[in-house]
């Protein structure tokens, strides 16, 4: 049976889940569903994406524009903890921001709890297809399967060979549940909106009701369907729910799950990664070779796989309503820690680094459409808050349109993470080259950079113009003159390396459109005033606010003055000091103990990558899984939190291929160990799509495929090569 279980792309145990951090993941964007696998009780945890308390709110503090001339003016005379003081009173939300029940949290829609006669068996299989979105349990002759359908946007859980005999009953706080012959109708609401699960039941056996237990017999055949829904999305819930399952009843289970296969094998068909492979470790169980990694072992097999459960998550969290949360669509918790929401100082965007690269670009469509209504919520932030045009949003969203700072200006002042979130819609443009899609998402990003424009002030003391005030994502210093930790600052790195690109970006969109108006025009100028990126004379690493503080904690799992080396291109080999200063800027980071948390060593990752070197990307690739990774290999920060699941990907692909610089580099950042292997089909900026192969760390083979057409350079074994392609053409790279 190991044999016959263990495929390419699997995740697979012999033995049932302990607990939630070992059950195996399946979504349709929409849903979620987390298969414990149990032999006499089975757990089938449930979400649904737009299941939420909280309820839209006016957070928007009206203080905040009367004090920000004070504010300011402190902070040019060098009195940082009277700015701080006046920030903690007033750059705050109103009221208790994300500790308040009107915030909210994203929440588990229950669990289905499935109580069996089965017993047993020594051969016990469970695993998960990442080509089909499939989850089996097999024990002696028990076969359960499991799906969560893209289509019908239901699960289907079919069980054969049991013992006929079960109880199914439903576990929430908050809910109401009634059984009715064949059914288990769960009811509840939240303070804006209603919500419900249906659960419908199949069998060849008999279906009596008990209290709120459905009671099967004889059943030598069962299919459970469930499909769960909220007024967020649907005015009436529960005939949402009826129509979709009665949907996936008349087609069927197999049918249900055919189409299923289908989807995922065609959105996990669109890129492919070859890594060297030992067969000897592909016969172990997922579990096992995750313990051989974190007792010192190498595994480049499973980084393929963690590569490919990355796009499996993202194919099965992204494609929704609302974008994929801190923990994708999958949360056991009433409470989901950091309340599931949206951070935008970096959480959110690294879930969606990789998608366009790997051909995922339509699970962007989620996160795109959520960045046009924060743009429509945080438009009466900036004039409620700061007297400014535009759009900001903050360190902290929510579906509800959350907009405004968070209630403690160390961490939930950023309103550059509005900036940064527009870094996607250029990316997106860049990748895809959809004129359409850049003059839908034009007016996002012109009044994104429209609040920065009026936002900047100018600094007395050096005529730039600078963001004030401003703070560096969730990091403190020591004030010099106190030794107080601090956080509230002029001009950090992060701040203004975001604006930076801001404003390029934008002139480059303007362009592109033939825009030329006073924005552009001020926008032009202003490039020139903003600060540089500065190089501390005491350290040499890139200096992360404005005056050479010393860290408070100086091993801070935030990163954030590399921002213009990864996700930026602001620090690249143009730049070779800035480059030299972001290398030490990581040795003086991890030798504190940064990189402690997934996320935090994901984006480690990536900026070794793209400081072209592939020991350290392999070593903290190997680091992640050895002290990040859970059993279901979801990233752990602790506790789980998905981006890291998503940021590693990124990072693995920057190692292969990089096409930021205006040219193409490949295995700019190759891993010792990665001795041979294949990359298909991977996305490069211009429309574009490569595949290669390498051996001996030299590219082998090689070709590109151009859907616009262009001409792109490319820098393959140490030498340029350029190739003019016509839209359609697919031209052999010279190797």
């Amino acid at each position: 049976m190991c044999r016959e279980e263990n495929r390419l792309n699997r995740l697979w145990y012999t033995a049932p889940a302990a607990d939630w951090n070992q059950a195996l993941p399946l979504g349709s964007g929409r849903l979620g569903m987390m298969v414990y696998g149990g032999t006499r009780q089975e757990i089938l945890q449930l979400n649904e994406e737009t299941l939420w308390s909280g309820r839209p709110h006016d957070w928007d503090n009206p203080a905040c524009r009367e004090a920000l001339p004070r504010i300011r003016q402190l902070l040019f005379q060098g009195r940082r903890q009277e700015a701080q003081e006046l920030c903690r009173r007033f750059l705050v939300c109103k009221g208790k921001g994300s500790d308040s029940p009107d915030f909210g949290s994203y929440q588990t829609a229950g669990d289905l709890i499935l109580d069996t006669q089965d017993e047993g068996s020594p051969e016990y299989i469970r695993s998960l297809d990442l080509n089909s979105g499939i989850a089996e349990t097999v024990f002696g002759s028990v076969r359960r399967t499991h799906t969560v359908s893209h289509q019908y946007q239901v699960t289907a859980s079919r069980l054969t060979g049991g013992r006929g005999t079960y109880r199914l009953s439903f576990r929430r706080e908050g809910v109401s549940v009634t059984a009715a012959p064949g059914e288990l109708r769960v009811l509840g609401c939240n303070p804006a909106q209603d919500f419900c699960t249906l659960v419908r039941v199949e069998t060849d056996g008999s279906c009596t009701v008990r209290e709120q237990t459905l009671c099967l017999e004889n059943c030598s055949r069962l299919v459970i369907w469930t499909c769960s829904a909220t007024t967020y999305s649907h005015p009436d819930p529960l005939a949402e729910c009826r129509e979709r399952i009665r949907a996936a009843e008349q087609a069927g289970f197999d049918a249900v799950a055919a189409s299923e296969k289908a989807w995922i094998a065609g959105a996990m068909g669109r890129c492919r990664l070859t890594l060297p492979t030992n067969p000897s470790l592909a016969a172990l169980p997922t579990d096992r070779r995750l313990a051989r990694v974190q007792a010192g072992a190498q595994d480049a097999d499973l980084l393929r796989l963690y590569f490919d459960y990355g796009r499996y998550l993202m194919i099965c969290s992204g494609y929704g309503t609302l974008p994929a949360n801190l923990q994708g669509v999958w949360s056991k918790d009433i409470y989901t820690p950091w309340n599931g929401d949206y951070h935008i100082n970096i959480n959110l965007q690294m879930n969606y680094w990789f998608i366009d690269a790997v051909g995922l670009e339509a699970y962007g469509a989620p996160l795109y459409r959520y960045l046009s209504f924060l743009a429509e919520n945080g438009r009466k932030t900036a004039e409620v808050m700061y007297g400014c045009r535009g759009w900001v949003a903050h360190t902290i969203t929510n579906p509800w349109g959350f907009t405004a700072p968070g209630q403690d200006p160390a961490w939930g002042a950023f309103p550059a993470g509005a900036g940064w979130c527009c870094r996607h819609l250029y990316e997106h443009y860049a990748y895809s080259q959809d004129r359409a899609f850049l003059e839908e998402y034009w007016p996002v990003m012109r009044d994104c950079a429209l609040f920065f424009h009026d936002y900047l002030a100018e600094d007395p003391r050096t005529g730039q113009l600078v963001p004030a005030p401003s703070s560096s994502p969730e990091n403190n210093y020591i004030d010099p003159d106190t030794g107080e930790k601090t956080s509230i600052c002029l001009a950090s790195a992060m701040d203004c390396q975001i604006i930076r690109e801001l404003f390029t970006m934008t002139l480059e969109w303007a362009g592109i459109l033939g825009i030329r108006d006073a924005l552009t025009e001020d926008l032009t100028k202003m490039l020139d005033r903003l600060p540089p990126i500065w190089v501390s004379p005491r350290y040499g690493t890139i200096q992360e606010w404005q005056e050479d503080y010393e860290e408070w904690e100086p091993g801070h799992r935030h990163i954030s003055q590399l921002y213009g080396l990864y996700p930026g291109c602001q620090i690249t080999g143009d730049h070779p000091k800035l480059m030299d200063a972001a290398r030490k800027t990581l040795e003086r980071r991890l030798c504190h103990g940064g990189g402690h948390t997934g996320w935090s060593r994901a984006w480690i990752v990536n900026f070794y990558a793209r400081l072209q070197d592939g020991e350290q990307v392999e070593r903290h690739l190997q680091a992640l899984l050895a002290k990040s990774t859970l059993p279901n290999l979801f990233d752990n920060h602790p506790p789980f939190q998905i981006d890291g699941n998503f940021g590693a990907p990124a990072g693995i692909l920057e190692a292969l291929v990089q096409s930021h610089e205006g040219f193409v580099r490949l295995l700019p950042a190759l891993p010792p160990s990665w001795d041979h292997g294949a990359l298909e089909n991977v996305r490069i900026r211009g429309g574009h799509t490569l595949s290669f192969a390498w051996k001996g760390g030299k590219v082998v083979s090689g070709s590109i495929h151009s859907a616009q057409g262009g001409t792109v350079r490319f820098l393959v074994n140490g030498k340029t090569q350029t190739h003019t392609l016509e839209p359609g053409q697919t031209a052999a790279l010279a190797v």
